[in-house]
């Protein structure tokens, strides 16, 4: 197969744009909230089920637990709107939930864990996860912010003690162990492996952990990066030489320059992340290979779709799988393997077709009809 043209690396935008939009409108749940890690990934239903129980609040003032509902489901519908991150506005609204459960429940488990959310991921978040598990350590809705931590604090029993819970009875969707195979596909065992958020991390982990897949790769949540003593482990464990960089894009362009490692990113890497390295991201699979163009990605990139399972219930994460699609695609057009190119297209068809994302692809030429 012939060599990636560069410019074919131009879909990676326009695409990872499609990749955070919103999936198609499913009927609205109105139940418990559920986390993104459990499925809570439409964005319609999400605010539809946060409407829910900002109506139940009202009508029902001083209710802790259903202020705790109301707080999570906002959560998590303001996190699908901006591919895992909250900006101001998005936290002065989950702070004024979390303002009337401190006031109707203060120092409860509900009152610590909402604090955990909102101060995430800083110092003083974690103060608030151990007071909240110090009151109720069997709640599930620890699991998630245990299992950060104990990937924070380098701990690896409690990694596997909390990897172990998410998947048993933490409702992890069985996609994003799917998704997370892929993933893992697309790296060497010595990679270290830049995340972003739980959807991206946590199964990764689980993975790892529980089911030995690729041990030995690091994977390093981008978030977690902010606190220094995870930073400096991350430095040392990837085999960086100096002095340990500042959080952000620039901590993996020093670590691409200072250790042996190879770097990869998953496909949800945050937008500054992905232009801070314009023309050395190379889709290999479901992550780009940060560095230098080389005459096998476009081989691996062949061979790994074949063998990736490209899940199509797996929410945002689903739509990455359209990027090095669309780039394979466009490599086998100009090889004219026209025959490939026509069993690519049908796998692009069937997850544009689940997720909402048909129209673009055809807008941008990358399918034809």
């Amino acid at each position: 197969m012939k060599r990636t043209p560069a410019l074919l690396l131009a879909y990676w935008l326009p695409l990872w744009c499609i990749a955070q939009a919103g999936e198609v409108a499913a009927p609205a749940q109105r139940m418990a909230p559920q986390s993104n890690l459990q499925g809570a990934w439409d964005r319609s239903a999400n605010a539809d089920r946060a409407e829910h129980w900002r109506e139940a609040s009202s009508a029902t003032p001083g209710d802790a637990t259903i202020q705790w509902n109301w707080f999570r489901s906002e959560y998590d519908a303001l996190n699908s709107r901006n591919n895992g991150t909250l900006g101001e506005r998005d936290r002065a609204e989950l702070g004024n939930i979390a303002g009337l459960i401190a006031k109707t429940a203060p120092n409860s488990f509900e009152h610590h864990l909402a604090d955990y959310y909102l101060l995430f991921p800083a110092e003083r978040a974690f103060d608030e996860l151990a007071a909240a598990a110090a009151i109720a350590p069997e709640r599930p809705e620890l699991i998630s912010p245990m299992l950060s931590k104990a990937l924070r604090d380098g701990d690896a029993v409690a990694l596997k003690q909390w990897g172990a819970a998410l998947d048993g009875r933490g409702g992890l969707a069985p996609a994003l162990k799917t998704v997370a195979r892929d993933v893992l596909l697309g790296v060497p065992a010595d990679a270290v492996l830049f995340a972003n958020g739980d959807m991206d991390v946590q199964p990764l982990i689980v993975a790892r952990q529980l089911r030995q897949d690729k041990a030995g790769v690091l994977v390093v949540d981008r978030r977690l990066l902010a606190d220094a003593g995870y930073r400096a482990r991350t430095w040392a464990q990837a085999g960086g030489r100096g002095a340990v960089p500042d959080a952000g894009p620039g901590f993996a362009r020093a670590l691409l320059e200072s250790s042996g490692r190879p770097v990869y990113f998953t496909l949800s890497m945050d937008r500054p992340w992905l232009e801070a390295f314009p023309g050395r991201l190379h889709a290999v699979g479901a992550v780009f290979r940060v560095g230098p163009p080389s005459p096998e990605d476009a081989d691996l990139l062949a061979q790994r779709w074949k063998a990736m399972r490209k899940p199509v219930d797996a929410g945002p994460l689903s739509r990455n799988y359209l990027l090095p699609g669309a780039v394979l695609l466009g490599q086998l057009r100009q090889s004219g393997d026209l025959r490939e190119a026509a069993r690519v297209e049908a796998d692009l068809r069937r997850i544009a077709v689940a997720t909402g994302a048909t129209g673009t692809l055809r807008q941008q030429g990358i399918l034809q009809h």
